[in-house]
């Protein structure tokens, strides 16, 4: 998909602390960097932490019309709530993307595809329970390949060079880019369920 036409629109969802809104930029930025038009649309309530939180990403090689998303092609979803709201934003034969690690399979995959990553475990295994998100965002782009992992990771370095309150954030790069490593590795490993 990152090489030819193509027009994705993408729902991240979960509570705040997930980077939700963090896996959603740097999605964006990838796209930006690779020459993509992009929409990006964060949408949090005011208590933020552990509030819900979602966003909304389209990825397209022509312009796009409308930053609305109502029906996405695929949805990330990192809790058993956001699986709840979304779960009927997602268009017919789209990816759901489920963090197993806290949320159970819907009963019924009769129009959609499921890959199950159980995104916190994986994060604990690596020492940062942080990076679920980006382990969600390497299992999503191993089945749509809307940006290159290597995009991605130029994303996470240009974030993680910016400092805050004067302290570098560069050290995460190393876990950050194998966080995404291995959320390809578990998508290849556990294949689609469903249609």
């Amino acid at each position: 998909m990152s090489g030819g036409p193509m027009y994705h629109e993408i729902l991240i969802a979960g509570f705040g602390g997930q980077g939700v809104v963090l896996a959603g930029n740097l999605l964006a930025s990838a796209a930006l960097a690779e020459g993509r038009e992009v929409v990006w649309a964060p949408s949090y309530g005011p208590e933020m932490r552990g509030g819900p939180v979602h966003c909304t990403i389209i990825v397209s090689s022509r312009r796009i019309g409308s930053p609305e998303v109502s029906q996405a092609d695929s949805l990330l979803i990192m809790d058993a709530a956001s699986l709840q709201e979304f779960s009927s934003r997602m268009k017919p034969d789209g990816l759901l993307v489920l963090n197993s690690s806290l949320v159970k399979a819907p009963p019924s995959l009769d129009s959609f595809s499921l890959l199950e990553v159980p995104a916190n475990e994986v994060a604990e295994d690596l020492g940062d329970a942080r990076v679920a998100n980006v382990i969600m965002l390497g299992a999503f782009l191993e089945i749509r390949p809307v940006v290159a992992s290597d995009s991605v990771v130029d994303a996470v370095r240009l974030h993680a060079a910016r400092s805050v309150a004067g302290r570098s954030r560069e050290h995460l790069l190393d876990v950050n880019r194998e966080a995404l490593a291995r959320g390809a590795a578990l998508a290849r490993q556990t294949g689609l369920r469903g249609s």
